[in-house]
C-alpha cells in the first residue's frame, strides 16, 4: 500500500512506498488515483524516471497530449517523444539558452498563473513534471487550490459566476510576456485558435466546484472587455491568496502530478544563467468543458 502524507488538509500530499520506475499494479494505481482526486497535487521524491517511464505512467490517466509549439525552431528538440514537453532553459547540447531565444517565451509564460492547455478545445486533465536539474534557489512551482477558492466566495458571487464562459487564447498569454503580435501570422494563429471554456467547473469524480482560470483568458462572452478583465483580475487575486496556495521546492528526482480541472499553477523566478531542466507529460481531459454545440449568444 502506498503512503499518503497530506501537506494541507485536502490539498497537496506526498506519496511514498512506491517506485514509479517499476511496473505499477492496478491496486497501486487505484490508490494513487484516489489520492489524486482528493488532494489534487501529488509529490513523489527520488523517482529518476526516463522519458518513456514518465509517459507510460502519465498515460494511465488518459491519452497524452502534445505540447503547443508554434514558435519552436526546427531541429531543436531535446526529447525523443512528441508527447513530451521540455520545460527547461537549455538547448539540445545542454547549454543554457541565450537571452532572445524564442523558447524562453514558454518559460516566461509559465511564470504567469495558468492552467495547462485551456487554450485547446479539449484541455488537460493531469500534468506530470519530473526534475532532472534544479537551481539552488528560486524556481519553485506554486499551486493554487481552485476548489477552496470557490468555496470561500460569497453565495451571491458564486451564483453570478456559475454559467459564464471565457475565451482562452494561447497567443494572448504569450503577448503578456513579450511576444510581438506582428510575429503571429495567420498560419500560426490557425494552429491554435481561441476556444471557449467554462469559468466554473464541477469535478466529475468528487462533485466539488472550482474556479477555472488561466492567464490565457482573453475575454468573457457577454461582457465588455474592461469589465471582464476586471473580473478576471479580481478572481486571480482571490484564488492566489496564501491560504489557497502551496509552493514546491524542487529536488532532483522529484515528480509532481496535478489536477488541471481544479488547480492553477505558475513557475517562480530563478537565476536564468543556471540550468533548470524539467520534463512534462500531460494527460488530456475526456472532452471540452463547454457543452457540445455551445455557441456564444449573438
Amino acid at each position: 500500500m502506498i503512503s499518503v502524507a497530506p501537506v494541507k488538509l485536502d490539498f497537496v500530499a506526498e506519496i511514498g512506498n512506491i517506485d514509479l520506475t517499476k511496473a505499477i499494479s492496478e491496486t497501486q494505481f487505484s490508490e494513487i488515483e484516489a489520492a489524486f482526486e482528493k488532494y489534487a497535487v501529488l509529490i513523489f521524491h527520488d523517482q529518476p524516471l526516463s522519458e518513456d517511464q514518465q509517459n507510460s505512467f502519465a498515460n494511465k490517466f488518459g491519452p497524452l497530449g502534445r505540447p503547443a509549439a508554434p514558435f519552436r525552431p526546427e531541429n531543436t528538440e531535446r526529447l525523443k517523444r512528441p508527447e513530451s514537453a521540455d520545460i527547461s532553459n537549455v538547448d539540445e547540447r545542454g547549454d543554457v539558452l541565450p537571452e532572445g531565444d524564442v523558447r524562453l517565451l514558454i518559460n516566461r509564460a509559465n511564470a504567469l498563473w495558468h492552467t495547462d492547455s485551456t487554450f485547446k478545445r479539449v484541455p488537460a486533465k493531469m500534468s506530470m513534471l519530473c526534475a532532472q536539474s534544479v537551481v539552488p534557489t528560486g524556481g519553485e512551482t506554486e499551486f493554487a487550490d481552485m476548489r477552496a477558492a470557490w468555496d470561500a466566495l460569497p453565495e451571491d458571487r458564486q451564483k453570478a459566476l456559475d454559467g459564464l464562459v471565457a475565451e482562452h487564447d494561447y497567443f494572448h498569454s504569450r503577448m503578456k510576456v513579450g511576444l510581438d503580435p506582428r510575429s503571429v501570422s495567420p498560419e500560426r494563429r490557425a494552429m491554435l485558435p481561441p476556444v471557449p471554456q467554462i469559468l466554473v467547473r464541477t469535478h466529475p469524480v468528487t462533485g466539488r466546484k472550482s474556479l477555472y482560470l488561466a492567464s490565457h483568458i482573453k475575454r468573457i462572452y457577454g461582457m465588455a472587455d474592461a469589465e471582464a478583465q476586471k473580473l478576471v483580475d479580481q478572481l486571480m487575486a482571490h484564488s492566489t491568496q496564501p491560504q489557497f496556495t502551496y509552493a514546491h521546492q524542487w529536488a532532483v528526482g522529484d515528480v509532481v502530478l496535478w489536477d488541471n480541472r481544479c488547480t492553477m499553477h505558475r513557475g517562480r523566478p530563478h537565476d536564468p544563467k543556471l540550468p533548470r531542466v524539467m520534463r512534462r507529460a500531460t494527460a488530456m481531459d475526456i472532452g471540452p468543458s463547454v457543452q457540445e454545440g455551445w455557441k456564444p449568444a449573438a
